[in-house]
């Protein structure tokens, strides 16, 4: 395999643009292809089969389609043992994505679910001073943003966020022992709908904490609160200067060398080069399990 990747790009939404520029800025890699539904008056664009992904010679792929395609396309390249990034969720629901587990595995594919929160340079920083903080007492999520785009209640826009704090919290603490819904209160205006939910739950290891979301907020909030005996940890994923860790001392964390998706990149080309097989698959599971829940008791 040569220095570059060969890859290949699918879906070219919103997030598909921004790896885009991305792979284009990165010298590890080389965009061979972009697959999308139509459109194809350049060359660069071609619609998705096994004949052109072996034409292309493709060593990695990046899934960033609409969420009902997800377990459909990474079957494809799972099969064809290429590692991928795939933008979360995983997939529509949790028996897809226990499919997607077994696959992988026998393949020895590597499959890396996009939570950006979790390729955040600070809040690998902040995890890695969890001790300074002492026992932990207490957990607060509040993440959300005002966003128009909901326009089908087929999918609540919690649905789509919760999975950022929830990422966090289980990369944390690994599981929760029981969680309830406090509130949730939805409206439609401007021919979108618009979410406000608070959540309380319990971790395996007893810890206590809340979640709270909304996309109607006039102030975009992505922050995680730890609090413990001795100090608490402040994660701030819109704000650089609104990361620490307080004890008697205030540790705060080094300039970020890289950006979130240049570090899923990062990941991406280092398994691929190196043969290593990494999966965060579960993780996508006992999210995938909790958001099944909370659909079932709205």
């Amino acid at each position: 395999m040569d220095t570059k990747l060969n890859t290949a790009l699918v879906g070219f939404g919103n997030f598909g643009k921004k790896y885009y520029k991305n792979i284009l800025n990165n010298k590890k890699f080389k965009l061979n292809v972009i697959y999308r539904k139509n459109n194809f008056n350049n060359r660069i664009y071609q619609k998705l089969s096994n004949k052109s992904i072996e034409s292309n010679k493709i060593d990695a792929a990046i899934v960033a389609t609409p969420l009902e395609t997800h377990y459909k396309i990474s079957r494809i390249f799972i099969e064809k043992k290429i590692p991928l990034i795939l933008e979360k969720p995983a997939a529509k629901n949790p028996d897809e994505i226990k499919k997607l587990i077994i696959l992988s595995k026998k393949k020895r594919t590597s499959v890396i679910v996009n939570y950006s929160d979790l390729f955040n340079e600070n809040f690998n920083f902040l995890i890695s001073k969890k001790k300074l903080i002492g026992k932990i007492k207490f957990i607060e999520a509040s993440f959300g943003k005002y966003s128009e785009e909901y326009k089908k209640y087929s999918q609540q826009p919690s649905e789509d966020w919760l999975s950022h704090p929830l990422s966090l919290i289980l990369q944390v603490f690994k599981k929760l022992s029981s969680f309830h819904v406090i509130s949730n209160n939805s409206i439609k205006k401007k021919k979108s709908f618009f979410q406000t939910i608070e959540i309380k739950f319990k971790t395996v290891q007893k810890i206590e904490g809340k979640i709270s979301f909304s996309n109607l907020l006039t102030k975009k909030k992505r922050r995680l609160v730890i609090y413990g005996e001795k100090g608490l940890i402040n994660y701030d994923g819109y704000n650089d200067k609104n990361n620490f860790v307080l004890t008697k001392k205030k540790f705060v964390p080094l300039k970020k060398r890289l950006s979130p998706m240049e570090n899923v990149l990062e990941t991406l080309y280092l398994k691929t080069i190196k043969k290593n097989f990494y999966s965060n698959l579960k993780l996508s599971l006992e999210i995938g399990k909790i958001l099944q829940r909370l659909r079932k008791k709205s």
